[in-house]
């Protein structure tokens, strides 16, 4: 019998013709009741509270770093530590979560956070759990991403290391990806924490990443309710383990006006609720990589977007591959593919890293895969997280897709400290297969490749950069 998260897997997997991605689930579970992308309904870029509730401006100027992304993300870089102020809790939360752009719309003006999200929905909340006794202000608060400030929600939790809560707004996705949705959430959550780590080790502060923890409590202890918004991972600042365990009752703010509940998504997550904490993420050990030099975190997730027309006609070297490749899977149990379209020394062809497993020009191949856009037919390389969803119980299946989102996040940086672009893209899951060669799951497409236009560098907290965004190329191969 499938488990909830296989059954959701199943229910949400795409397949020709292109336009039935926005349709619900053939399920009666589904949510029928909304039209997908309805403007109407547009739900909130994040959570609001009350203005009553105690408010912690963060310095608007970030520290400063130096060592290089690449080898931050290698393992090999070598810093000294930070001390754990409001200035550097600040810098590792902007640039996780932080709005950096915004652009016009007729009917809203967007806003834009340093990680990327897909659709630009950016599901994600973030907390911060200081108990007492050290140099933060004691308290559970929540991070107001636009106004770059520490809002105090509830008292200080018991004793640990200051740790970040990161949870998901089912909502906030599902009005454009439906259940889907349910993956994305793991993406987004997983690219942000990519960020979140990259920028904290940058400034020699230690994080260990959770994703096993009592699901009940760290409820609790951020006021979500379980439903319309949930715990995702947490990160755990300094020494000891995470401040979990709450000392009396937060505030609950409001995630949106009106928000849907996707029950299909309610009963994925329950299902992999657990009692206990578990043990943290391995780092991984240091990787030796061939090009070492790149512009330090900051620089880096400041000058990434998610890359909406890449060169087809220009490829990369084979040392950015090598290179991207190692950094972003140092760590990382699940497998990844790659499919090369224009390396140089590499053939063309699936490489099941790093023997070739199919050679051959799969671009036509890469751009039907993805409903017929051109972004992984225009790569350079194209990434490809996978899995046995059959093989895996319903925790295990939320963090292979943060696995597989914590990728992408790296190839992000990576790809942009590499003078390149990168961009996440979604897939029919039936075509897969036939491309890779192998019965497998999909997880997740990254496009690594040289961009066709330089993005916008992103603004400093409370000065964000407005841009127009580029359209995707959709069309067809002629």
């Amino acid at each position: 019998m499938a488990t909830p998260t296989q059954e959701l897997h199943r229910l949400t997997s795409y397949a020709p013709p292109v336009d039935d991605w926005v349709k619900p689930p053939d399920d009666p579970r589904a949510v029928t009741s909304f039209e997908s992308n309805d403007l109407e309904l547009l739900p909130w870029f994040y959570k609001r509270y009350s203005q009553e509730l105690p408010r912690v401006p963060l310095p608007r100027e970030l520290p400063p770093t130096e060592a290089s992304t690449v080898e931050v993300l290698a393992g090999s870089a070598t810093v000294p530590a930070a001390e754990l102020d409001l200035a550097q809790l600040g810098r590792v939360l902007f640039l996780a979560s932080g709005v950096v752009r915004t652009t016009a719309r007729p009917y809203a003006v967007c806003l834009f956070r340093a990680a990327g999200s897909a659709g630009a929905r950016f599901p994600i909340e973030l907390y911060v759990a200081v108990p007492e006794g050290g140099t933060l202000p004691p308290g559970v608060h929540w991070y107001d991403p636009e106004a770059h400030e520490l809002v105090q929600i509830g008292p200080p939790p018991g004793a640990g290391a200051v740790t970040v809560v990161s949870t998901g707004v089912p909502w906030r996705t599902g009005w454009r990806y439906r259940e889907r949705g349910y993956r994305h959430i793991y993406w987004d959550s997983g690219t942000m924490l990519s960020q979140l780590l990259a920028a904290a080790a940058s400034a020699g502060i230690e994080a260990e990443l959770y994703t096993r923890f009592p699901d009940r409590h760290v409820t609790e202890l951020v006021g979500a309710d379980g439903v319309h918004e949930w715990p995702v991972a947490l990160v755990a600042l300094g020494d000891g383990p995470p401040a979990i365990q709450a000392s009396g009752t937060a505030a609950r703010g409001e995630v949106d006006a009106n928000p849907v509940e996707f029950p299909l998504e309610t009963a994925a997550q329950r299902a992999g609720d657990v009692d206990e904490l578990g043990e943290p993420w391995p780092a991984g050990e240091p990787v030796d990589v061939p090009l070492r030099a790149s512009p330090p975190v900051e620089t880096v997730v400041l000058s990434r977007s998610s890359q909406r027309r890449l060169d087809p006609s220009r490829g990369l070297s084979g040392d950015v591959l090598r290179t991207a490749f190692a950094a972003a899977t140092r760590g990382i149990g699940v497998p990844h593919r790659v499919v090369v379209n224009g390396v140089e020394g590499f053939e063309a062809g699936v490489y099941r890293w790093p023997e070739l497993a199919r050679a051959g020009n799969f671009r036509s191949e890469l751009y039907h895969v993805a409903l017929d856009q051109g972004l992984p037919r225009d790569a350079a390389f194209v990434v490809i997280g996978v899995t046995d969803v059959a093989a895996l119980d319903d925790r295990e299946y939320r963090e292979a897709q943060l696995a597989a989102g914590l990728v992408e996040g790296r190839l992000h940086l990576l790809a942009y400290a590499l003078a390149a672009g990168a961009s996440g893209m979604t897939f029919f899951d039936s075509d897969v297969p036939g491309l890779l060669g192998e019965q497998v799951d999909t997880l997740l497409f990254t496009c690594v490749g040289v961009p066709e236009y330089a993005s916008k560098r992103g603004g400093l907290p409370g000065s964000p950069a407005e841009f127009r965004q580029v359209a995707s190329r959709i069309d067809d191969e002629s």
